[in-house]
């Protein structure tokens, strides 16, 4: 006699933040979390993300594509799925901006959110002739990185990873489709302030973030602050 299977018909709901598609998941079982505790172990940034996108894959009923969540999917789909599969509530330490001492606050990490900004458009004028349309970082575009190189060569090559198409007049030039050495000359042809401008672009990616008030345990001041990034609630 075959032995049953456990939470096979568990379902929750999730909105993609990217994309607004509202799609199905469960929560992840022994088999998976086996797999991320090994990954999280190991400290390795690359293996971390894969155990993760692959617990997102294997948890969500409806047809993604993984290569096309871009970081903060990543982050807000992990969260939800972890709050229905561990607890819905997570301690984090927030220093408590009179006294310094870290406080131990209680999130509730199913109400943790995505905060997108209005307007979706990433045209960045570099002169009266060029603009450049950006979009935000995959999951596919993040794991591929060297996470040990220099903090400013990370952030040119993301730049380059990031730029969709390049518009030169009537002229709109898909960068997927030129050599990188073209596309590294382009952006090095750059003025410092030019290239700042369109950095900027990734300072501001969103991320899954939550606000924190609470009373410091030492010395009674209250605080209010936002706390920003998946690593932030582990």
């Amino acid at each position: 006699m075959a032995l049953p299977r456990l939470n096979d018909t568990i379902k929750y709901e999730v909105i993609i933040p990217s994309t607004q598609q509202t799609v199905k998941f469960r929560p992840y079982l022994v088999k998976e979390e086996k797999v991320l505790l090994a990954a999280f172990e190991s400290k390795d940034e690359k293996q971390t993300v894969g155990a993760v996108v692959d617990t997102i894959e294997a948890c969500i009923y409806d047809p993604i594509d993984k290569r096309k969540l871009t970081t903060f999917d990543i982050e807000y789909l992990f969260m939800q799925i972890r709050s229905k599969s561990v607890g819905e509530t997570s301690k984090v330490l927030a220093t408590c901006e009179s006294c310094d001492l870290q406080n131990e606050v209680v999130v509730d990490v199913s109400k943790i959110s995505v905060e997108m900004p209005s307007t979706m458009s990433g045209l960045i004028s570099i002169n009266d002739d060029i603009a450049i349309e950006m979009r935000y970082p995959s999951y596919m575009d993040f794991a591929k990185f060297d996470f040990e190189q220099a903090e400013s060569h990370m952030v040119f090559e993301m730049v380059a990873t990031c730029i969709d198409a390049i518009i030169s007049g009537d002229d709109r030039i898909m960068v997927a489709d030129e050599p990188a050495k073209e596309v590294k000359a382009f952006l090095e042809s750059m003025t410092a302030e030019q290239f700042s401008r369109v950095a900027k672009f990734l300072q501001e990616i969103p991320s899954v973030e939550t606000q924190l008030d609470f009373s410091c345990e030492s010395c009674g001041h209250h605080n209010s602050k936002t706390v920003k990034g998946m690593q932030n609630f582990f």
